[in-house]
């Protein structure tokens, strides 16, 4: 899809567990720009592939790629793209550097732990699941950006946005001219997904309301269709995570509850409660104990205050 002359929209349909995301490439005089370079392993890298020749992209003039976070459906395939492309430029958040080049510290930022803490016995590993449905890779970033700083890519500037919560370094782009917000996992996620240390519900809820203060017309997904009514999808995002705390405040009411007891609140599918519920309700009760609404007792039930 073709949002503006030489700016592409490239969506990616849902077809398995975890899907690569749908990317942006902007035309320029060298060639192009790309936000995303989607999953690893040979599907992924075959459909981006694909992506770019259906718009009339040629690969060997892709110079430059900006990654919205270090999660493998937005960059795993970056170490093959630069084998193929040696002279390309990976820009990055400063924040999220770290994990591009030693993805081993995404296990903190998925507070792997957590798991161990609260399910003795049981492993979770986010790069073993990654290994499993969606590879992931790492390398150098060649640029470095923070909130303010502006990406020239053709006839059009981005503005960066620093949005945690998702994740700790992740970055939404927006387009002011065009009124158009890149917001990678932020918002279209069937699941809104953070975890403690990736900025927790706070850190996620305090980037959306980033985005309110802005003149947005048209919000561009990592995953699923443009949405052409961001402040409705902005604030239907925040009423999901508003329900999901006072689901667990209602169960408080009625008194005392442990960890595993308020899981059900969240999601009453067991299989979802080691990922991604026990990180999403840590986030939520460490909000509400910093806010002194809510305390652990020594038993380890929460309560209200």
């Amino acid at each position: 899809m073709e949002i503006s002359e030489g700016f592409h929209f490239l969506k990616v349909e849902k077809r398995g567990v975890v899907d690569s995301s749908s990317l942006l490439a902007i035309r320029d005089r060298k060639g192009f720009s790309c936000v995303e370079i989607g999953g690893g392993g040979e599907a992924n890298i075959r459909q981006t592939l694909g992506l770019f020749e259906a718009s009339g992209l040629a690969i060997e003039n892709l110079h430059t790629v900006i990654i919205s976070h270090t999660h493998a459906d937005h960059m795993g395939a970056i170490a093959h793209f630069r084998g193929l492309l040696p002279a390309l430029t990976v820009v990055d958040h400063a924040l999220d550097a770290p994990y591009l080049r030693d993805n081993s510290l995404l296990e903190k930022a998925f507070d792997a732990d957590l798991v161990a803490e609260r399910f003795p016995g049981t492993r979770f590993s986010i790069l073993d699941f990654y290994a499993a449905f969606c590879p992931i890779s790492q390398t150098e970033p060649d640029r470095t950006v923070v909130e303010g700083d502006r990406i020239e890519c053709g006839d059009y500037a981005f503005e960066v946005l620093h949005t945690p919560g998702h994740h700790p370094g992740h970055i939404s782009l927006y387009e002011r001219r065009l009124g158009l917000l890149f917001v990678g996992d932020m918002v279209g996620m069937e699941v809104p997904f953070y975890t403690p240390s990736s900025g927790g519900v706070e850190g996620y809820t305090a980037s959306l309301r980033k985005y309110l203060a802005l003149d947005v017309r048209r919000i561009l997904p990592s995953h699923g269709d443009p949405i052409e009514s961001p402040r409705e999808a902005v604030e239907n995002a925040l009423a999901k995570v508003g329900r999901r705390e006072e689901r667990l405040m209602e169960a408080l009411r009625l008194g005392p509850r442990t960890f595993h007891e308020l899981l059900p609140e969240l999601f009453r599918s067991p299989s979802q409660h080691v990922f991604p519920g026990a990180a999403l309700l840590a986030s939520h009760l460490g909000k509400l104990e910093r806010e002194g609404v809510v305390g652990e007792e020594p038993d380890g039930r929460f309560v209200l205050l």
